[in-house]
C-alpha cells in the first residue's frame, strides 16, 4: 500500500513539473496580464512563486508559469456574461451580438499575432478586433488608427464590454494611435499582441498600457 501511495506521489511531482513553464519578468509586465496571458488565476501564480501581494516584479526575474496553458485553461475567462449585459441601453440590438463579443473572444487566447493577418487563426491587433465584430454582422474599419477615428467616442470611466480601447504604442508616444484592443470588463482587455506574439489579456490599471492610452470608442450595428 505505501509502495502505491508513493509512486502515485511521484506520478503528481513529475506531472506538474512536465506541466509547467518558466517566464522571465520583462518592463510593464503585471502578475495580473501575465497571469491571463497564459490563461491562470493571478492568485494561482502568486502560489507557485511565493510572491506576496504588493511585491515588486524585477526586470529579468524567471517565474514559474503553472497548468498547461491557454489550450486547457480557457474556460477560467468568466466575463460574468448575463441578462443584464444585453440590456444596457448602448449595446447594438436587444441581442447577445455586442455583449458576447469578449466572450467569444476568449477562445481566440493564444492565437498567433502575425502582422497583417485578419484571421481565423493568426491576427494582428485591428485585424481581431474586426474579424470579432464582423462574425457579429458589424463591419468596422480595418486599421486601428481608422477604427479610432470612427465610432462614438467613449469616455476611460463609461467602458462597456465590448468596447474597442486605443493606444500609442510607440517608442517615441508620438500621440498617434497605433494599436487596438477589445475591453473585457474588470479593467481588462484582450488583444493580439506584436511583443508577445500572440493574443493575451492585459491591463488598464497602471503600468506600460495604462500610460499610452488613446480612448475607447464603441460600435453599434
Amino acid at each position: 500500500m505505501k509502495k502505491i501511495i508513493f509512486f502515485t506521489s511521484m506520478l503528481l511531482i513529475v506531472s506538474s513539473f512536465a506541466e509547467a513553464k518558466t517566464y522571465q519578468i520583462k518592463k510593464g509586465d503585471t502578475l495580473t496580464a501575465i497571469a491571463h496571458s497564459n490563461c491562470i488565476d493571478t492568485a494561482q501564480l502568486r502560489r507557485a512563486n511565493k510572491i506576496s501581494l504588493g511585491e515588486k516584479l524585477d526586470i529579468g526575474r524567471s517565474i514559474t508559469i503553472p497548468g498547461d496553458g491557454c489550450e486547457n485553461n480557457r474556460n477560467i475567462f468568466s466575463f460574468n456574461l448575463n441578462k443584464n449585459d444585453t440590456e444596457k441601453k448602448n449595446y447594438a440590438s436587444d441581442s447577445l451580438s455586442y455583449a458576447s463579443v469578449p466572450f467569444k473572444a476568449s477562445k481566440f487566447l493564444g492565437h498567433r499575432y502575425v502582422w497583417g493577418a485578419v484571421g481565423p487563426n493568426t491576427f494582428d491587433c485591428s485585424g481581431f478586433t474586426s474579424y470579432l465584430y464582423k462574425k457579429e454582422g458589424i463591419n468596422i474599419p480595418r486599421t486601428a488608427f481608422a477604427q479610432f477615428n470612427s465610432g462614438k467616442k467613449i469616455d476611460r470611466s463609461d467602458l462597456q464590454k465590448g468596447d474597442l480601447v486605443f493606444f500609442d504604442t510607440s517608442k517615441k508616444m508620438t500621440g498617434k494611435v497605433n494599436h487596438v484592443g477589445l475591453y473585457i470588463g474588470n479593467n481588462q482587455f484582450i488583444h493580439a499582441s506584436s511583443a508577445k506574439h500572440k493574443v493575451v489579456v492585459a491591463t488598464l490599471s497602471g503600468g506600460f498600457y495604462s500610460n499610452r492610452f488613446m480612448g475607447a470608442r464603441r460600435y453599434t450595428a
